[in-house]
Order: structure tokens, then C-alpha cells, then sequence
């Protein structure tokens, strides 16, 4: 077995709560300005370096050079211009949340907030204000009729503001595009789709030593260790918004303990509340422990889709019942969220769920977690919209449309049978409806033709034999043993 160091192995560790952080500062309005600002600083002390280093005359390069009256002038009058439009952009982003809030819901503005184009655009002129600002300092008299005018670097604010003008011009595209409901629908369903290959992905961790050691459940001796072992309490209170499974299996095979974790990311904690029960194999510092499973969790008060599928999935059902409420009436909207999350349904129907039971190298069991399934996202996908949907045919026709294309990618019986619940539901809430008689019929047929094609799964499923046979070894090479995502 191939050895870490220890050393080695707490620095990966850090690398990845540093991986965390950034996460949460990729999605605030104010990091990446402040990091065009301090740039700013930088490249105006680097201009001015190369100022003073070459002190030459620009005579030959007409377009250079400038005095020091023209250069106080240029750089003042670009500062104070860069500072006055980037306060006009923050404005229109205010509007353009503000209206994004009313309109599809407060939950969306996770997902804006986020948004590159409008960061960069901010951080542009902020960036160039402070370079000019750092500049307009250094033009001063050195004598009585010598001065020192940094003629590259006042050439360079210039070059900085017409950037600035060019990347402005973007924005205000960008503000009229990103308005729109399907765009903010298909930042969602991005999100969703990064989620997805974060917490489902193809293959996660190495292989298992043993064959099936992966899928094998827990024993009766283990389960009542558990029961009898150490309850950790929660410390804060809020959103888990992500748990660091590497270090909860680097903690129990230090310690040799096995821990369950009885909440998932997307679930709230609150003081006091039971977080993580601990099977003891030996004497360990309690008090310690539990301060390392405190920290391995990560608490906020939002849920975020770094660790939590569901929230993107929240995000954009609340979208499509918000769009069918009486106050808004937008069949569209919702018939966009529908396409969305269908689509991405059909994708994770593809994909390997990960397993409630974690080991670690040699094969030893070490980290219970209560996983995400195919059958909770689906109902958190379509449940409330689905409620909503009763009272319009056409919505109801596009989510069995949806239905239909998860059920072309399913392969699984599971997967079907909740293709086909939700399916039913739908048709049984729209035939309460008053609706037409030939929406209904379409609704009908379109359930019929669902049914017929996921019969053949739907048998294997009731088929005693079928759970007989044994998982493919394909899959068992799929297994988890590191525990990486928590699901």
C-alpha cells in the first residue's frame, strides 16, 4: 500500500478547504474588484518602474510624450470618470437584482451574484481609477524646471480607460441579455450541470480492494457500536453547505472509529443537534474529536451547489411555480424549467449514485453518510411544479414530455418506477381539472406511451429473480473508498 506522509497529507487537506472558500468567494459581488484594485496598485508601480528606469526622452515618439500640466489633467480626468461609471454600473446591477428578486424569486440571485461578466466589468474600472489615482501621485516637481511625468504609464491609463469604454459597451449588453428568463433559467441549469459532475461523477475515488467490499452493508457488531458509541453535538447553526469527507475518514483511521453523518449537505443544523455519531474502538480525546468534525463541516446561512444538487434543483423549481402563481401567469417560464431539469434528469439517471457506505484504503469500513438518491432529486425537481401544473393542460403536456425524455435515458428499474409515479400523478391531477377534452386525451396517451416503453424495466424490477443476480463488475470497479464527495 502506498504511504502518505503525514505532513503531505494535511497539506492536501488544507489545499482542499482553500478549494472551498474559494467557492464561496467565486459567488460574492465585491472579490474580484478588489482584486482588479490591488492589481491596479501593481501595474501602476510597474509603470512607474519602468518610467524612472528608462528616462529617456520621447521626443521621437510625438504620441508618448505629454507635460506634466496634461498629464495631471489625463490622469485625473480618467480617475474620476472610472470611479463615477462604476458606480453607475453597480447601480444598474442593483436594478437589474432587484427586478431578478421580484420577478423569479430571491433564491436566483445566488446564481447573478455569481456572474463573471459583471465582477470583471466592475473590476475594470475600479482597476484603472486606482492606477490612475497611484500615477497622478508620482507626477511632481523634482526642480525648478524639472519634472517627472511618467509618459508610458500615463499612455497606459489611457489604453486602460478605452479597454474600460469597450468593456462597459459589453455590459450593457450582457445586463439586456441576462434579464431574460430563459437565460436566467439556463444559468441555473448550468449550475446544476457543474453540481451534478461535482457530486456524480463517472468514477469517484480508487477502486475497492475486495470484491463487493464496497456495496457490503453494515454489520450488526458495527451498527451497534454506533449505537452505543459518541454523540457529536453541532456547535453552529445554519446550512450545510458542504462536508470535507477526506478528512472525516483521515480523523476515524487515525483514531480507528467509524463515523455516521445523519445529515447531507442541503440540510439545516441547528445548535445542539445531533451532526455525527461516533463507534469507539479505543480511548480518544472526545473533546478533540468533535472539534475535528465541527470543522471538517462547512455551515452557512444558504444552501450552495457545491456539495448539494438539490439546491440548484430548488432553484429552479421555485422559478417554475413562481412563473405558474395567478400574480405572474408565465406558462413559458415554466415550460423552461421543465426542458431544464428534465434534461438533467435524464443525465443523472446515467450516472453511478454515491454509496452510503465509505471505506478507506484497506478496505475498512469508516464513514456512514446518508446519500443523495435519483428518487429525492427527482422529487425535489418536479413535486411542487408538478402541484402547480394541475391548472394548465399545456404545462402539464410539456412535463410528460419531460417524463418521456428521462425515460428514454433510464436504464435502471428504480429510476423507472419514479419516472412513472411522477408520471401518474400528473395525469391523475389533470384529469381533475376542467380542462378540454382533447388535452386530457393527449395527456393519456402520452402516459400510455411512457408506461409501454418503461414496462420491460418495471418487470425486472418485480421479478424475483432479478434481484438475484449479481452487480456487474464494471460497477464494482466504480465503487468508492475514499469518500471524497458526500453526497
Amino acid at each position: 500500500m502506498k504511504i502518505v506522509p503525514q505532513a503531505l497529507t494535511r497539506q492536501m487537506l488544507s489545499l482542499k478547504k482553500l478549494l472551498n472558500y474559494s467557492n464561496r468567494l467565486q459567488h460574492s459581488l465585491w472579490f474580484v474588484p478588489v482584486l482588479c484594485t490591488l492589481g491596479g496598485v501593481m501595474v501602476a508601480i510597474l509603470m512607474l518602474w519602468l518610467d524612472h528606469t528608462l528616462k529617456r526622452s520621447w521626443e521621437d515618439f510625438f504620441w508618448l510624450e505629454t507635460t506634466a500640466n496634461g498629464a495631471q489633467t489625463v490622469l485625473s480626468t480618467i480617475a474620476g470618470g472610472m470611479i463615477t461609471v462604476a458606480g453607475i454600473v453597480l447601480s444598474m446591477e442593483m436594478v437589474t437584482l432587484s427586478i431578478t428578486s421580484s420577478q423569479f424569486g430571491s433564491r436566483v440571485l445566488r446564481s447573478r451574484l455569481g456572474d463573471r461578466t459583471t465582477q470583471w466589468t466592475i473590476g475594470a474600472f475600479m482597476g484603472t481609477a486606482v492606477y490612475s489615482l497611484v500615477v497622478l501621485k508620482m507626477v511632481r516637481k523634482l526642480g525648478e524646471d524639472n519634472f517627472f511625468i511618467p509618459h508610458l504609464s500615463v499612455m497606459a491609463a489611457i489604453l486602460f480607460a478605452l479597454g474600460s469604454l469597450m468593456i462597459l459597451l459589453y455590459f450593457i449588453h450582457h445586463v439586456a441579455m441576462i434579464a431574460q428568463a430563459p437565460e436566467i433559467v439556463a444559468s441555473l441549469a448550468t449550475d446544476l450541470r457543474h453540481s451534478m459532475e461535482r457530486i456524480f461523477p463517472d468514477k469517484i475515488g480508487d477502486p475497492p480492494p475486495k470484491v463487493n467490499s464496497h456495496l457490503r452493508e453494515v454489520t450488526d457488531e458495527e451498527w451497534d457500536s454506533l449505537k452505543n458509541g459518541i454523540t457529536i453535538e453541532s456547535t453552529r447553526e445554519g446550512y450545510i453547505q458542504g462536508i470535507e469527507g477526506d478528512d472525516l475518514i483521515a480523523l476515524a483511521v487515525q483514531h480507528n472509529l467509524i463515523i455516521e453523518l445523519p445529515k447531507r449537505p442541503g440540510d439545516f443544523l441547528s445548535t445542539g443537534e445531533t451532526m455525527a455519531r461516533v463507534a469507539v474502538q479505543e480511548k480518544i480525546d472526545q473533546t478533540k474529536v468533535a472539534h475535528a468534525i465541527n470543522e471538517a463541516f462547512f455551515i452557512g446561512n444558504n444552501r450552495t451547489p457545491w456539495q448539494d444538487v438539490n439546491c440548484s434543483v430548488h432553484e429552479l423549481s421555485q422559478m417554475g411555480v413562481r412563473a405558474l402563481s395567478p400574480g405572474i401567469n408565465d406558462p413559458y417560464t415554466a415550460v423552461n424549467c421543465i426542458d431544464r431539469l428534465s434534461s438533467a434528469l435524464a443525465q443523472l439517471s446515467q450516472r453511478q449514485m454515491p454509496a452510503a457506505n465509505r471505506f478507506d484504503h484497506d478496505g475498512h469500513l469508516r464513514l456512514i453518510v446518508d446519500r443523495q438518491t435519483f428518487s429525492s432529486v427527482m422529487h425535489a425537481a418536479f413535486d411542487q411544479i408538478r402541484s402547480y401544473a394541475v391548472n394548465s393542460a399545456a404545462v402539464s403536456q410539456r412535463l410528460m414530455e419531460g417524463y418521456q425524455r428521462i425515460a428514454d435515458a433510464v436504464t435502471h428499474e428504480d429510476h423507472a418506477a419514479d419516472v412513472l409515479h411522477q408520471a401518474r400523478l400528473t395525469m391523475e391531477g389533470a384529469l381533475e381539472q376542467p380542462h378540454h377534452p382533447a388535452d386530457l386525451k393527449i395527456i393519456q396517451e402520452q402516459y400510455e406511451r411512457l408506461t409501454k416503453q418503461l414496462e420491460p424495466l418495471l418487470e425486472k424490477k418485480e421479478d424475483p429473480q432479478a434481484d438475484q443476480n449479481p452487480v456487474d463488475e464494471e460497477s464494482n470497479e466504480e465503487g468508492e473508498a475514499s469518500g471524497e464527495v458526500i453526497g
